[in-house]
């Protein structure tokens, strides 16, 4: 059952561990493009470890054919990946899904069952801030933002 602190609802490390035993979260420390649901089909949830206090938030939503940018990358280079994610807006036309090249850098969200979409990983991500990049953006730069984003990987 979430806690609720400071006006928010948390989840415990215990209410994860199922989770974590289907590997149902994935960590995100190095960034790269995302797999996984899109927003009208629940999105991706991101998570975060409230106050270093071993209990987690809900941060944030994300859409597969996003691209995470590490911390580090997003650090050195926010102004530029601002101007690649503001060339699309919301009235881009519909996105169509392309084939991914080789040594694109994944993040792997699909479900854990590939027919229920409901059952979709969730992302954990650390203290720092990561960049996303809207999946317009994305798709047109994809090359450019991993090799940029690689720069800085642990």
């Amino acid at each position: 059952m979430p806690i609720n602190k400071d006006g928010k609802k948390l989840l415990t490390s215990q209410e994860l561990k199922p989770l974590v035993e289907v590997d149902g979260i994935v960590e995100c420390i190095n960034g790269g493009l995302l797999l996984g649901n899109y927003h009208c089909d629940g999105g991706v949830t991101v998570l975060r470890e409230y106050n270093n206090e071993n209990i987690y938030e809900a941060v944030a939503e994300l859409e597969g054919w996003e691209y995470v940018m590490c911390a580090d990358a997003t650090f050195h280079h926010k102004e530029y990946l601002h101007k690649i994610n503001d060339e699309f807006d919301g009235n881009s036309p519909e996105f169509q899904e392309y084939e991914i090249p080789e040594n694109v850098m994944i993040i792997d969200t699909r479900p854990i069952i590939p027919y229920l979409k409901n059952t979709n990983k969730l992302l954990l991500f650390g203290q720092n801030s990561h960049f996303i990049i809207n999946k317009f953006s994305t798709k047109k730069y994809l090359q450019e933002l991993d090799k940029l984003n690689r720069q800085y990987c642990r």
